[in-house]
């Protein structure tokens, strides 16, 4: 059994489709491109895949992941131009290679999101809004699961920003939030609590949010998902 690890993007209409859905358009995929899926044993098998803590419906993304695994090798360019004829316009294989059979989950080594965050605000606020974000504190009361209310410092979560765009009123923010079991910060949600401690709503239907990228922890700092593929297939 061989493990594959596929980066994809979502765009346009596809960004609306929910995460069972997604499902389902690359089982079918798969099937149609011919890969020699491996199943789950029962009584109703299923192709054994996962998915990287998929992003939010709406986003735009080309920091999506996929492991699939397959009881065959297969030529890496062969299978990512087989699956871009097979799946719908918005979906595309960007890269893929092997990890070992026994690798850890995508979902337990998730740690941080790469977002880029388009919205509008009022170019006199930009000064303020990067003073906010480069202050230790950015405190904001958050509902539980249970229903309490407890206060919660944003920036614990803010791994890194940069301003990168900024025209008339539309703003472009990029950042790297944490993300995953340890802990998961909704960039609209940062968005929100921002606008709220400068006094400025921020209309989240004129925002567009784009995940550019996945990364797990490492020593060295975060790493992303792509770079832990390899063109050599590993059992």
């Amino acid at each position: 059994m061989y493990r594959i690890r596929a980066r994809y993007e979502k765009r346009g209409r596809v960004k609306y489709l929910g995460h069972l859905e997604m499902i389902k358009v690359f089982e079918r995929a798969f099937r149609r491109s011919g890969v020699s899926l491996k199943y789950t044993e029962g009584f109703n098998p299923h192709p054994k895949m996962s998915f990287a803590l998929p992003s939010s419906v709406g986003f735009s993304s080309t920091g999506e992941y996929i492991d699939l695994e397959v009881t065959e090798t297969v030529e890496m360019n062969k299978f990512i131009f087989d699956m871009n004829e097979t799946l719908p316009e918005g979906l595309r294989i960007i890269n893929g290679g092997y990890v070992e059979a026994k690798a850890k989950s995508l979902m337990s080594i998730v740690d941080y999101s790469e977002f880029q965050i388009d919205f509008l605000m009022q170019k006199e606020m930009v000064g303020r809004l990067e003073n906010l974000l480069s202050s230790e504190f950015i405190l904001v009361m958050k509902k539980t699961k249970s229903g309490k209310m407890l206060e919660k410092n944003l920036k614990d979560d803010v791994h890194k920003f940069e301003i990168i765009k900024d025209e008339g009123n539309r703003i472009t923010l990029k950042v790297v939030l944490r993300a995953g079991s340890r802990g998961n910060l909704n960039p609209l949600f940062l968005l929100k609590g921002l606008g709220d401690k400068l006094g400025e709503e921020i209309d989240l239907n004129e925002v567009n949010v784009l995940r550019i990228d996945i990364f797990a922890s490492t020593d060295d700092g975060p790493l992303s998902f792509e770079k832990t593929i390899s063109e050599v297939a590993m059992q």
